[in-house]
């Protein structure tokens, strides 16, 4: 959905003090002298010095689901609050180093400063703390530009890491009712290597599963890019394999310090259109309208005039004229996404990947739950306990993780041991231990207990009903993950926080004496392993019965064949075996085709298909029809029907052969072939028999 023309893209001029007053069609493309909704002149305030000027600029706290967010505020909060706004969400994807905080940076200022002899006037806006190296004088004298302060997301202490470390959103107003989030993500191919870039997509894919819809993806590239590496192509990938192949049409590129190929995306363009080219998913847009050239080193000028740099008049010139383009630029920028895109909802965000994300991020919650289930049912019958525990779970600000290795102290409730969630912080390394980061556990909630006095009868009935139901989910879950682990080659997460699950009660009735209770649970959490785990094999056992076969003859395509009618044939036994030399011999081939009737691969367990040959000669014709399945492990069958007609004769040859093998009793180099014709040599015949079909 785009933004409504009522309230998004409008004409506004120095003097007004909201914006949002006057507006325009959604399709203006403001110029140099008209733009979208800047930000008011009177509001030129620093983001250092935001919370005093609360009514105007300000820091929010994030809303639920948004950790991690500056909000930007143009307006009176009092004033806004009865607006219902749209929100327009902007995911930022780039390498590391290629400048998405600096274009955050950079857009705001465009959108607030008409010229850059406002800019320098004025007080520029950071949004995050800037910082790059720069070389002054005849000498090349280097100087660090720093601007803004210190915050724990932006690293610049470290070149080659990502600088974001985390997803943050920015968001302002533009007109009265429409809120631009822009999202600032880590960026890929980060020196720590594919295990922290592996980690950045995750969580990434984990902060937009929050939002409620997508308006586009845009890809922040450099111009004259030698190649674009395998990471920037693995993250593409998997963004999109997680949204669906719709998301096509909101992807927009951006390329940042273009003033060097004259605001074009100079040699990178071919680079991008030959990877597109490449793509599964196909016809992703990539021309003017949805690409935007932008020069972000004019922000830099102005952050390096506040710390006192001089540049001699040619380089004024340039920067000035680079300004310019790149206002106009973001006010294409914004006119497109907020007018020309539609809104991309969560509910069509339909791919494997996005169901197998929502499943992950549910197994915690469920297992707990069941964990929690399972103890004040032990509670109730063991000990006829009033008192049952309940989980209080709480949601935890930043990324947080539980290292599994490091020691933890249980604590009693109602004569359950229990693990409290020890929360470690972990950025580079980990902040509280020095365990590996495949030790740690990450986590969105902090779980703690408490007891309850609420017990009846009908409320044990209640805890049964809810194990049994939340049980059955898991096992649907499942079954998801029996395809999935074959497909996408990844691990079952719940069989994994199962097996965590077992150790930590394992170590805690080996610490604790007084460990009935636990022991108890401890042995209904290994059943309920073992059940899930048959449930797991029985899925993987495909019956051979059930798999499709055919032993149908043709018989009906033969009858077609001859324009005739199975009533006018009769079908008599022979020993006359199909003359094989006569099927060899050179002769021209009038009409030849091969079909292929069915084919499925078994659940990526094999393969089994029903495949047609008709070759038609002077002499008569042959048809074999040919149904061939491969069980990967199990069995290889062959059913093989043979029709072989000469125009001299009263009747047609039939053959039927039914062939099959265990796997085991193969020679190793035909138990995978794809080569039909050499395998079938080697399966025991169960059945052959000869016919002929005699006209009437």
């Amino acid at each position: 959905m785009g933004c409504s023309q009522s309230a998004t893209i409008g004409i506004q001029s120095e003097s007004e003090i909201f914006p949002g007053s006057t507006h325009t069609s959604q399709e203006t493309i403001p110029n140099r002298n008209k733009r979208v909704e800047k930000l008011p002149a009177l509001e030129r305030v620093s983001l250092n010095n935001v919370r005093e000027h609360h009514q105007r600029f300000s820091l929010c706290s994030p809303t639920p689901g948004e950790s991690h967010q500056t909000r930007i505020q143009l307006q009176n909060f009092d004033e806004l609050n009865h607006f219902e706004y749209t929100f327009i969400n902007v995911l930022l994807l780039g390498e590391s180093g290629v400048g998405k905080s600096t274009f955050i940076n950079a857009i705001v200022n465009y959108l607030k400063f008409d010229t850059i002899e406002q800019a320098c006037s004025g007080q520029p806006i950071v949004l995050m703390p800037v910082s790059f190296l720069l070389t002054v004088g005849d000498n090349f004298e280097e100087r660090i530009i720093r601007f803004g302060n210190e915050d724990p997301n932006e690293d610049h202490h470290h070149p080659g890491q990502s600088v974001t470390q985390h997803c943050r959103s920015y968001v302002f107003t533009i007109g009265t009712r429409t809120k631009i989030r822009l999202i600032d993500t880590p960026g890929m191919g980060d020196t720590r290597g594919s295990d922290q870039d592996n980690l950045n997509m995750q969580h990434i894919l984990s902060f937009i599963n929050n939002l409620s819809h997508l308006n586009a993806i845009c890809i922040l590239l450099k111009p004259n890019e030698s190649r674009l590496n395998v990471v920037f192509r693995s993250y593409f990938s998997q963004l999109t394999d997680f949204l669906g192949e719709n998301i096509r049409n909101n992807i927009i590129f951006c390329f940042t310090n273009t003033r060097g190929t004259f605001f074009t995306p100079g040699n990178t363009a071919p680079l991008l259109k030959e990877i597109l080219g490449k793509f599964p998913i196909k016809n992703i847009p990539f021309k003017k309208s949805n690409t935007f050239c932008f020069d972000s080193e004019s922000f830099r000028y102005l952050i390096a005039i506040q710390n006192g740099i001089d540049f001699d008049d040619y380089q004024k010139e340039e920067y000035k004229e680079s300004w310019i383009n790149s206002v106009n630029e973001s006010n294409r920028f914004l006119g497109y996404i907020c007018g020309a895109l539609k809104t991309y909802p969560s509910d069509e965000w339909k791919s494997i990947n996005h169901a197998q994300f929502q499943i992950n991020q549910m197994i915690r919650p469920i297992l707990e739950t069941i964990r929690n289930l399972f103890r004040n049912l032990i509670l109730y019958e063991e000990k006829s306990s009033t008192q049952l525990i309940k989980l209080c779970p709480s949601v935890v600000a930043h990324s947080s993780t539980i290292c599994i290795k490091c020691n933890r102290v249980p604590k009693d409730y109602n004569e359950f041991w229990i693990y409290p969630d020890d929360l470690h912080t972990f950025s580079n390394k980990c902040l509280n231990c020095r365990c590996s980061r495949n030790r740690h556990i990450d986590i969105n909630y902090k779980l703690d207990y408490e007891l309850s006095n609420n017990v009846n009868k009908q409320f044990i009935d209640e805890i049964k009903l809810k194990s049994d139901q939340l049980n059955q989910a898991i096992f649907e879950f499942g079954c998801f993950f029996v395809d999935t682990t074959r497909t996408l080659k990844t691990n079952d997460l719940i069989l994994s926080f199962l097996n965590q699950m077992i150790e930590e009660e394992n170590q805690i009735c080996q610490l604790k004496t007084n460990n009935n209770l636990n022991l108890i649970l401890y042995k209904q959490l290994n059943q309920f392993k073992e059940e899930y785990e048959q449930r797991q094999n029985d899925l993987r056992t495909i019956p051979i019965e059930n798999s499709y076969f055919s032993h149908h003859l043709g018989l009906f395509l033969v009858c077609t064949l001859c324009s005739t009618d199975k009533s006018t044939w009769r079908i008599e036994s022979t020993d006359q075996q199909l003359d094989l030399e006569k099927l060899k011999r050179q002769e021209p081939i009038l009409f030849y085709d091969e079909l292929t009737l069915y084919e499925d691969e078994l659940a990526d367990n094999g393969i089994s298909n029903v495949t047609l040959k008709i070759r038609c000669m002077p002499s008569g014709f042959f048809i074999l029809l040919r149904f061939f399945m491969r069980v990967d492990g199990v069995i290889i069958r062959c059913f093989d029907t043979r029709y072989h007609y000469e125009i001299e004769n009263n009747y047609i040859l039939r053959e039927y052969i039914e062939r099959e093998s265990p796997v085991s009793l193969l020679k190793s180099e035909f138990q995978s072939t794809s080569d039909i014709n050499s395998v079938i040599t080697q399966l025991k015949t169960n059945l052959h028999q000869l016919e002929k079909l005699f006209f009437l």
